[in-house]
């Protein structure tokens, strides 16, 4: 009998050992450390203005410069004679006259002529195309723009078309906005003011203008652009004022 009990107790000493024994093990060690999960980061980009690099003209006879020379492919030596102003679709060298005002072939303003000009022409395949509404009567002129698969301005096709003075003045005209680190990418649109040749962007964001006694408002998206020029001369007492660049 006392062998049997001892066993017992043996036995029950190595039990509660045991389970002592278990229990340090579960709660020795550090608990563990919860999961954190990794999110990438990407690095902010700047939307910011794009300038074109400069170019060097291979105009040879300045003379034949499309944009103040008298190159009969241009046509800009026929419309310097308008008071009005104009769309170059630069990359095929298409220029549109938006008919402000009533003006004949001489450039000399004409009589009312009770209506509203409209009517659809194009670049060719590739190209832009417009589509214009003229009110000249009322000096209100609306042009609707769609830009073609060829949009983006290629300055290879006029450096031999351009004089150095008016190749700068186009590249500056090209002005647009893109994320930093990459290249700009300026559609081949410009607005010409067909009396003094200033050149003014019209690129992919809305803007205004006041050209001489021309006031422009351009809203522009994706896939299109709106081109409105109103004449608004600067007005005295209801009337227009002298200092108007009226000729």
């Amino acid at each position: 009998m006392k062998k049997y009990g001892i066993g017992v107790l043996l036995c029950a000493l190595g039990v509660l050992i045991g389970f002592g024994a278990g229990k340090v093990t579960d709660y020795s060690g550090e608990s563990p450390k919860p999961q954190i999960q990794k999110t990438e980061t990407y690095p902010k980009k700047t939307w910011e203005n794009k300038e074109l690099e400069p170019a060097k003209s291979k105009l040879k006879d300045t003379k034949k410069c499309w944009l103040c020379g008298s190159d009969n492919r241009s046509l800009m030596g026929f419309f310097r004679k308008f008071d009005s102003l104009g769309i170059i679709c630069v990359n095929n060298w298409y220029v549109l006259d938006m008919r402000i005002r009533n003006q004949d072939e001489g450039g000399n303003f004409t009589a009312a002529t009770g209506g509203v000009r409209s009517g659809h022409t194009g670049t060719g395949e590739g190209g832009c195309s417009f589509s214009t509404d003229q009110m000249s009567d009322r000096g209100i002129s609306t042009v609707k723009i769609s830009y073609g698969e060829d949009r983006v301005f290629d300055v290879k096709k006029v450096q031999k078309h351009l004089c150095q003075g008016c190749l700068d003045k186009l590249l500056e005209s090209m002005e647009t906005y893109g994320y930093e680190g990459e290249e700009p990418r300026p559609n081949d649109l410009c607005l010409v003011d067909f009396q003094t040749l200033e050149l003014y962007p019209l690129q992919e964001h809305n803007r205004s203008y006041f050209i001489r006694d021309y006031y422009v408002q351009v809203d522009a998206g994706e896939e299109e652009m709106k081109v409105q020029a109103i004449y608004a001369p600067e007005l005295n007492y209801g009337e227009k004022s002298e200092n108007n660049y009226e000729n």
